[in-house]
């Protein structure tokens, strides 16, 4: 994933999608896109450090070689190992992408899922009359994508079988359609759905908005 839009045209034709599944179904799908889900800012001073660590491995193996030039005083020295820490900061403060690669992988599968869990209770997925509600949550930064089912989905339909819906979104996302992958997405889910028993109830609203929403 890089640097994903979506066109007036992409918007529209999701929310479609959307409304499609909750006209036949009595699922409510929300469908939310973030640009990242965590600053990850503590990997800059952890880059910081390295930095640190490297000057001073390579001023002391230049010192025990007799290859230090003379003007590199204690005061020289420290002042050198401080902007070697600032320049490792900098990278990591000014690019998303370093910061993430220093982070491990579980810390940041943990960082997708917490925020993921927040924009379920921030977005009221969990606010539908039979609690059917179902979020589909795309990262970009950590090129991840995670489905939460409220407890209505979930008493029905397990984790495992979302596993289509996620590949649906990444299989679009990784071919440069991302609307189509998530247009996708909203149809397996409406299969699921109606293959478990979520039919359309005469009395049913539409509940939540169909339209897709974009973090800035």
């Amino acid at each position: 994933m890089g640097n994903l839009t979506f066109s007036n045209s992409d918007k529209e034709r999701i929310k479609e999608a959307v409304a499609d599944l909750e006209s036949e179904s009595s699922g409510e799908l929300v469908i939310y896109f973030a640009k990242k889900s965590h600053e990850y800012k503590g990997a800059s001073w952890k880059l910081a450090g390295f930095f640190g660590i490297v000057a001073i491995i390579t001023i002391t193996a230049l010192s025990y070689l007799w290859l230090l030039p003379a003007y590199f005083t204690p005061i020289f020295i420290a002042l050198t190992i401080l902007v070697m820490m600032g320049i490792g900061f900098g990278l990591g403060a000014l690019s998303p992408k370093i910061r993430l690669s220093l982070i491990p992988e579980d810390a940041v599968n943990h960082a997708v899922i917490t925020k993921a869990r927040d924009i379920f209770l921030q977005e009221e997925v969990f606010d539908t009359r039979d609690r059917t509600g179902i979020l589909i949550y795309i990262s970009e930064l950590e090129h991840e994508v995670v489905v939460l089912g409220d407890s209505g989905i979930n008493s029905k339909i397990g984790d495992h079988e979302c596993t289509e819906v996620v590949d649906s979104v990444l299989k679009g996302i990784k071919s440069g359609k991302p609307a189509e992958g998530l247009i996708d997405a909203a149809h397996l889910c409406k299969e699921l759905l109606l293959d478990n028993g979520f039919l359309v109830r005469e009395d049913d609203k539409n509940e939540l908005s169909d339209d897709i929403r974009i973090e800035e």
